[in-house]
């Protein structure tokens, strides 16, 4: 007995000691850090609830007061880790370096745990909930009033936290002077939850489970892998350091099952945890953003989910003062084309800090009002507008062919239900995953249609649109539609995707905006599926489905005006 308790404490020592080892190697390998003043507040809301906020200032202070940037998270707003808290610095936590670069720069910085999660108080029923959006006026209100804050306030995030930063523009607050978005939606069930009407499963499901865990104080799947070595879970409020409190709250909490509360969600209508989806998320308050005062910037991507929508949406519905269409991934740090990565192509950091400096400080110049990314030429166009479009329709004709002029059209579709984009593509970017669709000519189970050689540059901007007559052997179907091409050299690419819930008849398909342009000789294909096995639900649930297509039969593609 006494041999298994020594072994057992020489394991036990050996994997402390590796930990520490770890957290070393993890120490050494973080960029060198800004000097910084922390603290760990709770703020208390209206109701009463209390959140956690880290309010991280320089160190020195450049002046008595500086303006201040606000971050609302979902994912722990810092964290409690193996190795002893390092004074002096920002604390780590799960998100890019922003925060860094701003106290480096001269702001403050808070970062909050809405309300529910981390260290805060409250309940979480759901995303956004009227109280937790009302609770993004409280905190500017409570920010503003600090002796730290010169009284400009600016909000940012990306994803969730770009959510909150958005939905903080509904508050009448005047400290709010600007707000930067990035890598959001603005329609949440049409650009996330069910595109088209049809459930995206991969996504709701995992993410489902991650924030369940956050919730839960456990590290959850899409934080690195070293994490779950080095984390132990939220950082706790001032006056608990030991975690007495916190480890109380998280007993105490209700954790909300997110993908059990949309499982039946397809239309407006649908209820996500007894609201209509349609009134959750951004499009839900475009009235009260319509009228904000705040220099709002919003960011998105070509081929993270469908935010490139959500900026185009947003900038109808509302006054953006700075928009941005990129080729990156979620975090931004890398390129998604379909063409591969270019110099310049990822978000930089030093530009976020620039759109503070220029709309909380006034001391950078002005930047173009639109911006976006052009694959296939792979660069940068901008302007004070996007780009002047007009209507270039092509046929889906019989024989596999894609023409200019209408054409007869007699094909036929036995959907394979195994069918996949893959594991790695615009609707699990939001998980942290990479984009790679592979080469779509060796892709299975689709309809594809060629166009000849192009003669001539084709530019496109905006959402491709298919239109098609279907007849299916069933109630309902799925209907993928992909806008392909193919350089002169190279394999065959995804440029953009739709997809719709069918019942025949005349269908329409929308397909995600998209920014391309093909010089003479590339190739254009438009592919069509029943299925996408690895991402979407399964339509129809059992058995088999056949669709047969007829002309009219046809893609617009919105091109580039000279």
């Amino acid at each position: 007995m006494k041999r298994v308790v020594k072994i057992v404490g020489i394991v036990f020592g050996v994997l402390v000691a590796l930990v520490a080892i770890a957290a070393g190697v993890f120490m050494a390998l973080q960029p060198e850090r800004p000097r910084a003043r922390v603290s760990r507040p709770e703020v208390v809301m209206r109701d009463g609830v209390k959140l956690a906020a880290d309010v991280i200032l320089p160190e020195p202070m450049p002046a008595e007061r500086v303006p201040v940037v606000l971050f609302q998270t979902r994912y722990w707003r810092s964290f409690a880790t193996r190795f002893p808290d390092q004074p002096g610095v920002p604390p780590l936590g799960p998100r890019d370096a922003s925060v860094d670069a701003l106290v480096a720069a001269g702001y403050g910085v808070v970062v909050a745990d809405v309300r529910g999660t981390g260290a805060s108080e409250g309940a979480w029923p759901r995303p956004w909930s009227d109280e937790e959006v009302a609770d993004a006026s409280d905190l500017i209100a409570w920010i503003a009033a600090q002796p730290f804050c010169d009284g400009r306030v600016g909000v940012a995030g990306v994803s969730y936290e770009g959510t909150t930063a958005l939905l903080s523009a509904t508050t009448t607050n005047p400290a709010l002077r600007a707000a930067l978005v990035r890598e959001v939606e603005w329609d949440l069930l049409d650009e996330l939850l069910a595109p088209g009407g049809v459930r995206n499963t991969s996504f709701i499901d995992a993410w489902g489970k991650d924030v369940a865990g956050l919730d839960r104080n456990q590290v959850p799947a899409f934080f690195p892998a070293p994490a779950k070595y080095i984390v132990t879970g939220v950082h706790p409020v001032d006056g608990d350091e030991k975690g007495l409190g916190l480890a109380k709250l998280i007993g105490e909490r209700r954790v909300a099952d997110v993908a059990g509360a949309v499982v039946d969600v397809r239309g407006p209508s649908d209820l996500f945890a007894g609201v209509p989806i349609a009134k959750v998320g951004p499009a839900a308050h475009a009235e009260r953003l319509a009228q904000t005062k705040a220099a709002v910037g919003l960011w998105g991507s070509f081929w993270d989910a469908a935010t490139a929508d959500a900026v185009l949406r947003a900038d109808r519905a509302m006054p953006l003062v700075e928009a941005v269409i990129g080729p990156w991934t979620h975090e931004g740090n890398e390129s998604a084309s379909p063409f591969g990565p270019r110099a310049g192509a990822a978000v930089k950091v030093d530009d976020v800090v620039a759109f503070f400096d220029r709309h909380l400080k006034g001391t950078a110049p002005a930047a173009p009002k639109r911006r976006y990314w052009v694959a296939g030429a792979e660069v940068w166009r901008e302007g004070d507008a996007w780009p002047t479009t007009r209507a270039a329709t092509y046929s889906l004709a019989s024989g596999g062919k894609l023409v200019r002029d209408a054409a007869a059209l007699e094909a036929r579709l036995d959907v394979d239900f195994q069918a996949t984009t893959g594991t790695k593509n615009r609707w699990v970017t939001g998980l942290l995953r990479p984009v790679d669709t592979g080469d779509r000519a060796k892709a299975r189970g689709l309809l594809s249609f060629d166009h000849a050689p192009l003669t001539d540059t084709l530019s496109v901007f905006g959402a491709p649109v298919l239109r098609c007559q279907v007849t299916a052997d069933g109630d309902e179907s799925a209907l993928f539609a992909y806008l392909e091409a193919k350089l002169a050299e190279g394999p065959t690419r995804l440029l953009t995707e739709g997809v719709a819930r069918i019942r025949g008849g005349a269908i329409e398909v929308r397909l995600r905006p998209i920014a391309f342009e093909l010089p003479p000789g590339s190739s254009l294909r438009v592919s069509l599926a029943g299925a996408d096995a690895d991402t979407f639900e399964r339509v129809p649930a059992k058995g088999s489905r056949s669709m047969a297509f007829a002309a009219p039969c046809a893609i617009e593609l919105p091109v580039v005006v000279p």
